[in-house]
């Protein structure tokens, strides 16, 4: 069948130029002198094409842009026969424009193969041109080349063009898998301009078009949806994360930080966090006063007020003993309505409300108690007892398992509504089961 194409599209293209003849022109000059019996032709192994001009040099360089063309759409026709079927089955109307959009596109980055691009004067096996007095006194040039092309060679660029197809494939699909790895800002920025420029390699009906899109809107919302999360503020230092798809993310871009009283002092990494620190002498007792936190990237910014009161109203908390679970309802396997006691002591007088406890046992679902409301004051350590509502498997959330727990301790001042995070890493725990 690849045969046959071959053949057939060649003989399509040829050029009969012997309309010359027939209208009475007359060959001025030729070389060689007799025209060649492949002339007009078709030669197996062989591509022969032919040009007109009013000169020689663009008649023969058409000849080989011809040739060119014609070894394009040689690949374009196998390419797009072998998939005839599949389009079929994606479009039930039977609508040939859409194996026209193929072969369109497949031309477009077949001519991308080295040995297309390779196709020159310099590989013409033999020529033939003639000037000729047309019938109505109009000087042309006639140039004929023959190309050599075998069915063997158009197997191979075949090969060549479905070998880079599966390629697109591969880089599409680690592409997209770097998305949900990656937790750099620039790298999703990168991963989008990458899958923008893959993307133009595929046709509206391939479905790698619609994956990369997808990805690229995927990208797109999880930038914008970025946002500041409060890890601790005290006066004259907040320091924060930024945050998106669940995750903790990195930049290179410096977040800015801007106040209406107060001056910013140094704005800079500590390793995932970001540590903002400021000076408030020039600040008045105005409970307006604040630091404005500005994270930018390519597709939106997140931005984050921490107000401060300059008499020093300051939280600082921390766990500093082993966190106690203490059996409720045992239903054999599952534990419900258990108790949790957690030590949280206070640095300073300053009232605070714990508000929230996310406790984390290794990759399981984690264990969220909200909408706690726990109101505190003084130094010293406090009594945090909470019950766990959700079920917990006796054989995954246990001690015997696990040896320590990672976590959050969301709390805010009881006087400025500032929030904080106190953030459990390694922490020791036991369990009554």
């Amino acid at each position: 069948m690849k045969k046959i194409l071959l053949l057939l599209s060649i003989f399509c293209g040829l050029a009969t130029l012997n309309t010359a003849v027939a209208q009475k022109a007359k060959v001025l000059e030729s070389q060689p002198k007799k025209q060649p019996a492949w002339v007009n032709s078709l030669v197996k192994d062989y591509i022969v094409m032919s040009a007109s001009s009013n000169t020689l040099e663009d008649a023969r360089e058409k000849a080989i842009l011809k040739v060119k063309e014609q070894i394009i759409s040689s690949v374009a026709d196998n390419i797009s026969t072998q998939t005839e079927h599949s389009l079929t089955e994606d479009n039930q109307s039977g609508d040939m424009r859409i194996t026209e959009s193929y072969k369109v596109a497949t031309k477009t980055r077949a001519a991308d193969i080295p040995f297309i691009k390779g196709v020159s004067l310099n590989q013409v096996e033999e020529y033939y041109w003639a000037k000729v007095k047309e019938s109505d006194g109009r000087i042309n040039y006639y140039y004929h080349v023959k190309y050599p092309f075998s069915d063997f060679q158009l197997k191979k660029l075949v090969m060549e063009y479905e070998k880079n197809d599966r390629e697109l494939t591969r880089q599409l699909n680690s592409l997209i898998a770097k998305i949900d790895e990656t937790n750099s800002f620039e790298e999703l920025q990168q991963i989008h301009s990458e899958l923008n420029a893959l993307k133009k390699a595929f046709i509206d009906i391939d479905t790698r078009l619609h994956k990369a899109e997808v990805a690229m809107s995927k990208i797109v919302e999880i930038m914008k949806n970025a946002s500041i999360e409060t890890v601790s503020t005290s006066l004259g230092e907040i320091r924060f994360t930024i945050n998106a798809a669940g995750k903790v993310m990195r930049t290179t871009t410096t977040p800015r930080a801007k106040s209406n009283c107060a001056k910013i002092v140094d704005v800079k990494p500590d390793g995932d966090e970001w540590v903002v620190k400021y000076t408030y002498d020039e600040c008045y007792d105005d409970p307006d006063n604040k630091v404005t936190i500005e994270c930018r990237n390519q597709f939106g910014k997140a931005n984050h007020d921490y107000f401060f009161n300059i008499k020093g109203e300051s939280i600082n908390i921390f766990v500093n003993n082993d966190i106690n679970f203490t059996a409720g309802t045992d239903n054999g396997t599952e534990i419900t309505d258990c108790n949790c006691y957690i030590p949280v002591v206070s640095k300073y007088d300053t009232p605070f409300t714990v508000t929230k406890v996310v406790l984390n046992f290794g990759n399981e679902s984690p264990i969220i108690i909200d909408n706690i409301n726990a109101s505190f004051s003084g130094k010293g350590t406090h009594d945090l007892n909470l019950t766990v509502a959700q079920p917990l498997d006796k054989s995954v959330y246990t001690a015997k398992k696990y040896d320590a727990l990672k976590g959050v301790v969301y709390y805010k001042s009881n006087k400025t509504g500032e929030q904080g995070a106190y953030k459990l890493y390694n922490q020791k725990f036991t369990t009554a089961w």
